[in-house]
């Protein structure tokens, strides 16, 4: 088995749950989220923002994104009718 089946997705995905992890840790060791909610709140938000956009402008047209494929072949179908 090869890690490129195991790790599915571009290494920038990848980068990504490298970074959440940290801002949560980070946030988290200050204990932003008892003191001052509003801002973590606002600072989560940003967080998810920055990653969708991030996430859309990486994506190319037929990059696989899951194990199996979300959407099954309409053509499939009608040849087990």
């Amino acid at each position: 088995m090869k890690l490129s089946d195991l790790f599915i997705g571009r290494p920038l995905h990848w980068l990504l749950w490298i970074v959440i992890a940290a801002v949560l840790f980070w946030l988290g060791k200050n204990a932003q989220h008892v003191r001052d909610f509003v801002p973590f709140v606002l600072e989560l938000f940003a967080l998810v923002a920055v990653c969708v956009i991030v996430i859309v402008i990486s994506y190319r047209p037929g990059e696989r994104v899951t194990r199996e494929p979300l959407f099954e072949d309409e053509n499939e179908d009608d040849t087990n009718s």
